[in-house]
């Protein structure tokens, strides 16, 4: 007696598709990989036409939505320092967006002996709030690669301040640290 199996179009066709599916699965697996080979993942995530349409009834999308603003000799301002070691002094850029979006990139490629090309790339932007003045930003780069930027902000409070921290004792009196152990 012989088993007849018999294998509707349906099948066939579904199989046909299960296999071109995972096979595009495969190569966007690849493509994402080689992606992010070129740009890091944090720099994809920036969508700069709405931070720059932004209302203010709408959610936060920067990348970085906070900006310190310290007190430093009896004067407030903003100050903010980022790690560009990586790249050359030319390479780094200080932008200023809308009047409020404050762009700092940097863009460093190399070749290595096979002639292909590497690039990497950073990428960070903050929306400003209104009080620090604009007219006045003022970056600076240090000789170890660190970028400062700074601007007066007087009207804005300070964006942290240090809460004491309270320490129980082996008695399980509270004590209070007075600013001994920051």
């Amino acid at each position: 007696m012989a088993l007849f199996v018999h294998h509707s179009p349906y099948s066939v066709f579904d199989r046909y598709m299960a296999d071109q599916y995972r096979q595009m699965a495969a190569e966007m697996e690849l493509m994402r990989r080689r992606m992010f080979q070129l740009v890091p993942p944090e720099a994809l995530l920036i969508p700069v036409p709405a931070v720059l349409e932004r209302h203010d009834d709408e959610p936060c999308m920067e990348l970085e939505p906070l900006v310190p603003i310290v007190e430093e000799n009896g004067e407030r301002k903003l100050k903010m320092e980022f790690n560009v070691k990586e790249y050359k002094p030319d390479e780094v850029k200080v932008n200023l967006l809308d009047n409020r979006v404050l762009q700092v990139s940097a863009n460093h490629e190399d070749k290595n002996e096979a002639g292909q090309t590497r690039r990497r790339l950073f990428l960070r932007q903050y929306r400003l709030p209104k009080g620090v003045d604009v007219d006045h930003l003022s970056p600076s780069l240090s000789k170890d690669g660190v970028l400062t930027i700074e601007a007066p902000a007087p009207g804005l409070a300070p964006s942290e301040r240090l809460i004491p921290i309270q320490y129980q004792s082996e008695g399980g009196a509270d004590q209070s640290d007075q600013g001994s152990h920051q």
